[in-house]
């Protein structure tokens, strides 16, 4: 073969390469995509979060004004949601939708026992000094588990530590305008 055939054959195998389409099937990582969704604890079926008016409702938390119930924008890959939902989410069409099961550990961690701490009830404030309100005790935010005395026991671990959860999504829209993207990212962040 001559130099010349040789370089004639090497074209047409980069032209077959460059015509063959290296991109993934569907949505993929850096995708900004509209999500419904409704997350859960898997034990006790407690409605966590959701852009479902109707469920909303039936979890009692549909009367909250400043709530939004449209769908969420997010960016796939981007830790918007959980790492499961991401991965997921990538292969997938406008359309398609998912019940995730995410494991403790890929939530929001396992309820450690040391986190549970006694404190003096002079750290709370006095109109947190009750149980189940929130507080901040040295840098840290925990919630009020009892009050005796001079004493409080805190829980500092999240409150879904320890909880197995279901995300139930469906993908409603990819969104490709850059102002919409923009708006939506910003939405999720104040809401």
């Amino acid at each position: 073969m001559s130099d010349n055939e040789a370089e004639a054959a090497d074209a047409d195998d980069a032209t077959e390469s460059d015509s063959e389409p290296d991109d993934a099937e569907g949505l993929q990582h850096g995708d900004f995509v509209k999500l419904e969704y409704t997350l859960r604890t898997t034990d006790d079926d407690e409605v966590i979060d959701t852009t479902d008016e109707e469920v909303a409702e039936e979890a009692g938390f549909a009367d909250d004004d400043n709530r939004d119930f449209t769908p969420r924008t997010i960016i796939i890959g981007d830790g918007h949601v959980f790492d499961a939902v991401d991965d997921s989410l990538v292969g997938s069409e406008v359309g398609d939708g998912d019940a995730v099961v995410i494991p403790p550990e890929d939530g929001f961690g396992e309820h450690n026992p040391e986190d549970v701490r006694t404190v003096s009830a002079d750290k709370i404030p006095e109109d947190d000094r009750y149980p189940g309100a929130t507080v901040q005790i040295d840098r840290e935010q925990g919630h009020v588990e009892t009050i005796i005395g001079g004493r409080a026991r805190v829980n500092f671990n999240h409150p879904l530590a320890g909880e197995e959860l279901e995300y139930d999504y469906e993908i409603v829209a990819v969104v490709d305008d850059r102002e919409e993207q923009a708006e939506g990212i910003l939405g999720m962040y104040l809401q």
